[in-house]
């Protein structure tokens, strides 16, 4: 596992995360996580609601990237790793009891990924590198 930094916690607190997904055909997939947010210091974690394409992607392949970017400072960072899909078990429903996700949505789960390679992806000659 990598362990996230404080520039890389408070950067996934405070700009919009994208996560990238592969289908069983190979295409990538891509698109925003408003609730994407640091579980703890190698887990990110989002509710899945729409249960379209990433969540169809993550039940074939496991496989995620999630990248940030703060664009006024053009630094951020990709995160790569494991996705686990929670729903209607005992952490789902920890987790998910204590937000309002239902009010608006009638299934929900949790999807927490073990973060286990960390890339910059600063505009600067270090772009790619891997961190972690």
């Amino acid at each position: 596992m990598a362990n996230l930094t404080e520039d890389m916690k408070n950067m996934l607190g405070t700009q919009l995360s994208f996560l990238a997904t592969t289908g069983v055909d190979g295409k990538p997939q891509v698109g925003p996580k408003g609730s994407l947010h640091v579980y703890d210091d190698s887990h990110l974690i989002y509710f899945e609601h729409t249960f379209r394409q990433a969540f169809d992607n993550l039940t074939n392949n496991h496989m995620a990237a999630v990248a940030v970017v703060d664009r006024d400072a053009q630094k951020g960072f990709r995160f790569e790793g494991t996705a686990h899909i929670h729903e209607g078990d005992d952490l789902a429903n920890d987790i998910l009891g204590k937000t309002k996700i239902f009010e608006r949505f009638p299934r929900a789960a949790v999807v927490i990924i073990d973060i286990e390679r960390i890339y910059k992806l600063d505009n600067t000659l270090e772009a790619g590198v891997q961190l972690a």
